[in-house]
C-alpha cells in the first residue's frame, strides 16, 4: 500500500538517484512514493518497546485515519482530540518519516536516539572522540549510520502547519545542531554531517495542502572533518544501540542488556532462539530468528501435531479473524550481533547492511538491518539456533 508525498531538498550537493525524475540528470522530482508497511516498520522500531498494541503493519494504527486517496492525507483535521495529543502523534509520525526517508533514499540503515548515545559519550567517549552538549535546549533526535565508518546526525519534525526552509521554525531546527559537538582527543570540535527532515501532514479539511517532506543537508560546526576510520567507534555504538531495541522485541533481553551496557555474556550462559523460514522465495532472505504475536483475540495461527506445524483457522467459517504477526531478524545478522554480546562491541564491524529488497507485498516489510515484519502464515518454524 503506497501513498504519494511531495518533497523539497535544500543544500544537497547532489540529488539522490531514486529522488530524481531522470536518473541521469541531477535534478529532483516533485513527488516520492512511500510504502506504508515500511513506514510502519520504522514507526514500530522507534516508538514501541517489546510489544505494540497491534503489530500487524496492515493494521498500522494511523492508517485508519488516512483518506482513501493516492496522496498521504489524514481525514478531518488530523489525529488527536487535543493540541497535546496532536503534537505527540505528529512528532512520532515525523520521526517515522525521517527514518523512512533516510533509509530508503540516503542509504542510512542504523539509528540511535541522541539522548542515549550522548549520555554514554559523556562518560566513556568513542575511542579518541566524544560527543558533548554545548548549550541548553533541544538537540537533534538521532545519531545514525550507513555503516561503522559513515555516521550522521539527524533531526526529525512532523507538523500540520506550514514548513519552509526560510521560516523561523526551520532555523530553530538548524540551531539544534549547534548544541552538540563531536570533539577529538585535543578537545577540538570535528565537523559532522547531518540531516533535517521535516514533514508537513495534509488533512481532508485543507484540500489545497499536500503532505510534503522538507529535507536539508547541514553540518555541525568544527575545525576539521572526520579522518578515515576516525568515527568507527561511534558507528559501532550506533549499530549496537540500534539492535538493542530489536533484541528486546525478540524477547532476547540478555543480549539487549549486554549491547546497551557494553558488557559481555559469559560462555556458561547459553542462549537459544527459534529459526523460521519464509514461504516466499526472496533471494538471500530465507531464514529468520523471531516469533509471533497472536491476533487481538488471542487466536493461535497454527498447531503442532506429530512434530508437524499445521496452519489453521480457529474458525474456518469466518473471514475476518486475524492470523497473527511475525517479527524476526535475518539469521546471519542475529548471529553476528549476538557475537557482539559474547565477545565485545568491536565485532560490530562484521555487521553489514543487507542488500535492499524493494517492497513486494503490502503486509510485509524488510529493512536492510535484517528485520522483517509480516503475517505469521508466511513463515514456519524450522529449528533452533544456539549463540
Amino acid at each position: 500500500m503506497d501513498r504519494n508525498l511531495r518533497f523539497q531538498l535544500n543544500k544537497f550537493p547532489i540529488t539522490p538517484h531514486n529522488l530524481r525524475l531522470d536518473p541521469e540528470v541531477d535534478a529532483p522530482a516533485k513527488v516520492c512514493t512511500c510504502d506504508l508497511a515500511r513506514l510502519y516498520h520504522h514507526y514500530y522500531l522507534d516508538t514501541y518497546g517489546r510489544r505494540p498494541p497491534n503489530p500487524d503493519p496492515a493494521s498500522f494504527e494511523q492508517i485508519q485515519f488516512l483518506q482513501n486517496s493516492d496522496d498521504f492525507r489524514f481525514s478531518g483535521d488530523g489525529i488527536g482530540a487535543s493540541t497535546s495529543a496532536r503534537r505527540s502523534i505528529s512528532t512520532a509520525m515525523g520521526q517515522a518519516f525521517c527514518r523512512w526517508f533516510l533509509h530508503d533514499h540516503l542509504n542510512i540503515t542504523y539509528f540511535a536516539h541522541m539522548n542515549k548515545v550522548l549520555n554514554k559519550a559523556l562518560h566513556r567517549g568513542f575511542g579518541n572522540l566524544k560527543i558533548v552538549r554545548t548549550s541548553e535546549g533541544d538537540v537533534p533526535d538521532y545519531i545514525c549510520a550507513e555503516d561503522t565508518r559513515r555516521v550522521f546526525i539527524a533531526e526529525a519534525k512532523g507538523r500540520y502547519t506550514s514548513i519552509g526552509f526560510n521560516n523561523k521554525e526551520f532555523q530553530k531546527w538548524r540551531d539544534q545542531f549547534d548544541r552538540v559537538e563531536m570533539r577529538d582527543h585535543d578537545n577540538q570540535p570535528v565537523t559532522m554531517k547531518g540531516f533535517i527532515v521535516g514533514t508537513r501532514f495534509a488533512t481532508e479539511s485543507k484540500p489545497s495542502v499536500y503532505s510534503e517532506i522538507y529535507a536539508e543537508d547541514p553540518y555541525t560546526r568544527g575545525k576539521r572533518g572526520l579522518e578515515k576510520d576516525e568515527g568507527v567507534e561511534i558507528g559501532i555504538s550506533v549499530i549496537a544501540e540500534h539492535y538493542v531495541s530489536i533484541f528486546q522485541k525478540l524477547n532476547q533481553g540478555l543480549i539487549a542488556a549486554a549491547l546497551a551496557t557494553r558488557s559481555t555474556i559469559p560462555d556458561q550462559l547459553k542462549i537459544r532462539a527459534t529459526v523460521w523460514e519464509m514461504g516466499l522465495d526472496i533471494p538471500g532472505r530465507k531464514r529468520y530468528v523471531g516469533g509471533y504475536w497472536p491476533d487481538s483475540d488471542g487466536n493461535l495461527p497454527f498447531v503442532v501435531e506429530d512434530n508437524t506445524v499445521i496452519f489453521r483457522q480457529p474458525d474456518p467459517f469466518r473471514l475476518d479473524i486475524g492470523r497473527g504477526t511475525f517479527f524476526g531478524l535475518d539469521e546471519s545478522v542475529f548471529t553476528r550481533v549476538s557475537l557482539m554480546a559474547r565477545e565485545g562491541r568491536s565485532l560490530a564491524t562484521e555487521v553489514k547492511p543487507m542488500e535492499d529488497v524493494s517492497p513486494f507485498y503490502s503486509a510485509i516489510s524488510l529493512l536492510r538491518d535484517g528485520s522483517i515484519l509480516g503475517p505469521v502464515d508466511f513463515f514456519r518454524p524450522v529449528g533452533m539456533v544456539d549463540v
